[in-house]
């Protein structure tokens, strides 16, 4: 994705968010890495209400809901991919903050999406071998609150090589969940079934048949 819908992502993000929605496009890559890992399908009415904290957007006009809705998919689909098909070249959307010591990366965000992903996929609490243990901790550190006390007494130095573990522990988890795929239908919500003609429960603001329903 270009940074054009990357920023378009930014500004609706933070436009129909709330304290306890993602708020950035680098927040809901993370979020997005997350859910594509995990052993099982996960539908797009268990994944879309968690971005808003389940406090669905009011959207303008139907446009500004199908382009969220057009660039959410779209950056899922390429944390998929990248992922699964171009591991060597993965790169997460991190943030960069300039200190005037040189750019910083930020990636609590980032982890921050991550763990809340992992949370909706329902495998944050699964039993792990020690090494993916491991790359979910070094996301954790810099994705909750328990870790910035450890975050803020490292040096620069410790605290660079620490973020160089965040990509490599999500490709880590990935492959694990590949090889441990549940053979089960897609994770749905249990609720009353959806018309063809009646709005789609994303939020898009299309009809179901137009949209989540193809």
């Amino acid at each position: 994705m270009d940074n054009r819908g990357l920023e378009k992502l930014d500004q609706l993000l933070l436009k129909y968010g709330n304290d306890d929605s993602i708020l950035s496009a680098s927040e809901l890559d993370g979020y997005f890495a997350a859910i594509v890992s995990g052993p099982r399908q996960i539908d797009p009415g268990i994944w879309y209400p968690p971005i808003w904290a389940e406090q669905l957007p009011k959207w303008a006009n139907d446009k500004e809901g199908e382009r969220f809705t057009k660039l959410a998919v779209e950056l899922m689909s390429e944390a998929a991919y990248m992922l699964g098909e171009e591991p060597d070249d993965y790169e997460a959307i991190f943030l960069a903050d300039d200190n005037g010591k040189g750019e910083k990366l930020i990636v609590s965000q980032w982890c921050a999406g991550y763990l809340r992903g992992a949370q909706v996929a329902g495998w944050i609490d699964a039993e792990l071998p020690e090494a993916q243990q491991t790359a979910l901790a070094n996301i954790t550190l810099h994705g909750s609150e328990e870790g910035v006390e450890t975050l803020n007494a490292m040096s620069d130095e410790q605290y660079d090589a620490s973020v160089a573990t965040v990509e490599p522990a999500a490709l880590a988890l990935y492959d694990y969940w590949q090889q441990h795929l549940e053979q089960v239908l897609p994770v749905r919500r249990e609720e009353t079934k959806v018309g063809r003609n009646d709005p789609c429960t994303c939020g898009s603001g299309k009809k179901y048949k137009q949209c989540c329903g193809r």
